[in-house]
């Protein structure tokens, strides 16, 4: 299941399973800016959430949750601002 809000580039890639298999939805927030080329995995254990206000950077491999507010880069994704 996918909960999308606003600001996704083109070339953006969602890779999950169906909960038959265990895997969770992935949930964009309002206001939340995905870049160009940027991959969110759904995680098993919970599902993947990027927070309101969050930015993804272009070509970013997103495999856990993004805090509210923050900006995140590189593969795997990390917080930097």
């Amino acid at each position: 299941m996918f909960i999308i809000g606003r600001l996704l580039f083109y070339g953006v890639f969602f890779a999950c399973h169906g909960r038959k298999q265990g895997y969770h939805s992935i949930k964009i927030e309002d206001r939340a800016y995905v870049e160009m080329n940027a991959i969110i995995i759904a995680r098993k254990d919970e599902g993947t959430i990027i927070g309101e206000n969050a930015v993804v950077g272009a070509c970013t491999l997103v495999n856990k949750s993004i805090p509210e507010g923050a900006t995140s880069m590189g593969v795997p994704a990390k917080v930097i601002g």
